[in-house]
This record gives C-alpha cells, sequence and structure tokens, in this order.
C-alpha cells in the first residue's frame, strides 16, 4: 500500500524548489528571515478533502507581530494564480487544489511549476517595513511579478490603523502622512455592512483595540468615534 508524503518531505521538497534553505521550518511552514520582517511559506490540508493541499505566503514584522496576533499579526499575505491561470484577485482567497503526493510518485507538476514561477516572488514582495506599511495602506490588491498582496476592501479601515501602528512604532513619518491623508480622504464614507458609522469611526475602533494590544498611542485615532471629529495632525514639516 502507497503511503502518502509527510510534511516534511513535502516542506524539503518545497526547499529544493525554491532554491533556497529556509531558517526555520516548523510543521508545514517555512521561514525566511530578513532582518525585523520574516516570511512564512505555509503548506496546509484542505479541511474537507485531506488528500489535497494549498499554500501561501505571509510576511510579518517580528517587531509587533506577537503582540498583534489576535489581529492577523502585523503582517500581508501573498497570493498566486491558481492551476487554472486564475490571476484576478478576490476578496476570499482561493482553496487548496494541489494534490497531496503519494511515496514513489512525484509532486504534481502544476504544483512544482507554481512554487518554482511564484514561490521566490512571493517569499521577496515585501521590500522592507516601509513597504509593509504602504501594502496595509493600499485601497485594494497590489500586483507585483505575477502574484499579489491580499488586500480585501473589507477590512480596509483595520488596515489603515495597522498602518498608522506600524509607522508610529518605527518612527516612520512618510508612512504616517500618507496614511492620515487617506484618512481624512476617506473618514466620511459609509463602511459597508455599517451603514450607521464611518470608515473614520471603524479605524477608531479598530485603533483602540490595538493600542490596549501593543501599548502604542493611538488615542487621537481613537476620538474619531466622536460626531464631531478632530482628524490627527500629520507629524514633521507637513504637518505643522
Amino acid at each position: 500500500m502507497t503511503r502518502p508524503w509527510t510534511m516534511r518531505e513535502l516542506t524539503d521538497e518545497f526547499a529544493e524548489l525554491l532554491g533556497t534553505a529556509p531558517t526555520g521550518v516548523d510543521g508545514g511552514n517555512l521561514t525566511f528571515a530578513r532582518g525585523d520582517l520574516h516570511s512564512a511559506l505555509r503548506i496546509w490540508k484542505d479541511h474537507h478533502d485531506r488528500a489535497v493541499f494549498g499554500w501561501m505566503v505571509s510576511t510579518v514584522d517580528t517587531a509587533l507581530h506577537d503582540r498583534m496576533k489576535r489581529f492577523g499579526g502585523m503582517s500581508i499575505r501573498i497570493d498566486h494564480p491558481t492551476p487554472a491561470g486564475d490571476a484576478e484577485p478576490t476578496n476570499i482567497p482561493w482553496e487548496a487544489c494541489y494534490p497531496w503526493p503519494t511515496k514513489g510518485i512525484p509532486l504534481a507538476r502544476e504544483a512544482a511549476a507554481a512554487v518554482t514561477r511564484y514561490g521566490r516572488p512571493s517569499l521577496r514582495f515585501v521590500r522592507d517595513r516601509h513597504d509593509l506599511g504602504l501594502l496595509l495602506l493600499a485601497d485594494s490588491h497590489v500586483h507585483r511579478d505575477s502574484v499579489w498582496s491580499f488586500a480585501p476592501t473589507n477590512n480596509e479601515p483595520a488596515r489603515l490603523a495597522k498602518a498608522i501602528l506600524l509607522a508610529r512604532h518605527s518612527g516612520d513619518q512618510d508612512l504616517e502622512r500618507a496614511a492620515l491623508a487617506k484618512l481624512r480622504n476617506r473618514g466620511e464614507e459609509p463602511v459597508a455592512r455599517r451603514p450607521d458609522g464611518f470608515f473614520r469611526q471603524s479605524v477608531a475602533d479598530w485603533a483602540k483595540q490595538y493600542s490596549k494590544a501593543t501599548g502604542i498611542d493611538l488615542s487621537d485615532l481613537a476620538m474619531l468615534k466622536r460626531r464631531r471629529p478632530q482628524y490627527p495632525v500629520a507629524p514633521g514639516p507637513q504637518g505643522s
């Protein structure tokens, strides 16, 4: 009777296809460290069909990730096209679809091709901490080198609050100015599935929770819940 590959056999195969050794392997997670940024390629089995698997990459800022873990971490997910070639991002990530290999049979050609083509661009997608903030701040998915950041519109206020949190933690005034400009521009828009509330109020809700989790002062954002809000002043020369 043939047996399925172990997870370790599959992670070893992925590392070989990527052509670079991970800095750590934990179950189905291969981690590649670049300073404070860690990119993790995660392999998982489908919950409903254990004979198929999927993989994806996420890049995290380790300095804030643990404190933000219950909010999905300080991270961005990177997606790639499906085996059918569908390269149109959606607000719902696609499901696992590669057959889990069995002993004596190589990894499916489409799975190997996807790792080879999209793995390395996904791992190096986020350029640095400032770039991570810009990706969180983006209005929608950002395409680079045939892969894209997963940035659904329904979590845009949460991502904006994260970008400001990251900017203040790292002292990135350019990022904070960009985030506050977007906040001011979008603040009075209604929020989907919350017709009685505004974009700024959703940002305020998230900011209050993030501040409590990290100890970083976001009290000026929390004040945006008021009926007549005073928007935060941008730092530096442009905000003086």
